[in-house]
């Protein structure tokens, strides 16, 4: 973490203050909108990036040890979306990831009619 933070230009209490964040975040089970709303509110600028990479970094960590299977699908999926960049041009893969992300929003659309 020492060269990280200072890649942000915080200082050790700076970088200190916003892990302490972090782990109130983690104690708390905050949700992703909480967690950004808490983190939102109290920093600006590289501290606020510091936060969300930090929050980002851990939670990952987290997951990966909880759930291996599911960490490994995720790696293979971004696996693939580097071999499409490096096979093809950048704007096919933001229309490939753009077209993916539209299609989970539809799902979730369609799965809330089922219940109106």
């Amino acid at each position: 973490m020492g060269v990280l933070y200072r890649m942000f230009g915080l200082t050790a209490k700076e970088a200190a203050e916003v892990t302490a964040d972090i782990v109130e975040i983690i104690r708390r089970k905050m949700s992703d909108e909480e967690a950004i709303e808490y983190l939102k509110s109290k920093y600006k600028g590289d501290r606020l990036h510091f936060a969300i990479l930090m929050l980002g970094r851990i939670v990952g960590m987290s997951f990966a040890l909880q759930d291996p299977e599911k960490a490994k699908a995720i790696v293979s999926d971004f696996s693939r979306l580097i071999r499409i960049l490096e096979e093809k041009e950048r704007c096919v893969l933001v229309k490939t990831l753009e077209k993916e992300i539209l299609e989970e929003v539809y799902e979730s659309v369609e799965k809330l009619k089922g219940y109106v």
